[in-house]
């Protein structure tokens, strides 16, 4: 189960806040950012174009993928390792079969696949195998999505583009009005107004933050099948434990360290 990505959400708040209140702070009312031919040629425009780009199927997962944005990896690497800790001394006691329990209690669907493998006898090479390639295909459908965030990201600056094109079109078509000329200058800008907006404040940096969790996604599944490998041959807990804690960043080993201190302390102290 993935947690809810708490970061995603409050930065686009702030960011449209900020632009908002330098908008409200120029002088001029809000009302002048507003035109609805402008959001339909800037956000249909592009959308349409998605369209093109993409077959149906792709297309359909694209507000799937947006979701995703909002979403946290499901179990830190930290958790990773004690569970595995935890795992590989129940099977040196007890024997592998042992786990068939403590595998339905995991929350992690990967770290279950490969612990029932690993109960069923399946051989360590076909594991890996296994598990490396549902890794490769993890990061293929997080690429897809984040391609598609990033050439939405494009477009739109590209419509926003089209729509003051069209904007100064109709402004030069009616020079015969002085007074006009600099409302319809302004509204022309609007459109790449949006553009810009959609491409930089919300799909590019939703794009570089699916890649971004990917990467970290990836990692902790390296880490499962490292630790899934290590309980099949019977390695000692603790040098399991240090060959796992090497995949975390010096910042996760210092929470590390400290979960491990306050563990310890309450073991003493019970």
């Amino acid at each position: 189960m993935k947690k809810r990505d708490i970061l995603t959400p409050i930065g686009l708040v702030l960011c449209f806040g900020l632009v908002i209140w330098g908008m409200a702070t120029g002088g001029s009312s809000l009302k002048v950012f507003w035109d609805l031919a402008s959001v339909f040629i800037t956000i249909g425009g592009s959308l349409t174009a998605m369209l093109i780009t993409y077959p149906i199927d792709e297309f359909k997962r694209l507000f799937v993928v947006i979701v995703q944005t909002f979403k946290d990896n499901g179990m830190s690497n930290i958790d990773v390792i004690q569970n595995f800790v935890d795992l590989s001394r129940k099977a040196r006691r007890e024997g592998l079969l042992s786990l068939e329990d403590a595998i339905n209690n995991l929350t992690d669907d990967y770290m279950k696949k490969g612990l029932r493998m690993v109960v069923d006898g399946i051989e360590p090479e076909t594991i890996r195998d296994i598990m490396e390639l549902e890794i490769d295909e993890m990061e293929k459908i997080h690429k897809s999505g984040a391609d598609m965030l990033k050439t939405w990201g494009g477009y739109s600056p590209a419509f926003g583009m089209i729509g003051t094109l069209i904007g100064l079109i109709q402004m030069l078509a009616n020079l015969t009005d002085s007074s006009t000329i600099a409302s319809g200058m302004g509204k022309a800008l609007i459109t790449t107004f949006y553009g810009s907006v959609m491409a930089n404040m919300v799909f590019n940096p939703m794009g570089a933050n699916l890649m971004f969790k990917s990467g970290v996604e990836a990692t902790t599944r390296e880490m499962v099948l490292e630790g899934v490998l290590a309980i099949q041959s019977g390695v000692n807990p603790r040098i399991m434990e240090e060959k796992l804690v090497s995949y975390l960043s010096p910042t996760e080993r210092l929470a590390y360290n400290k979960v491990q201190v306050s563990g310890e302390g309450a073991a003493q102290n019970g």
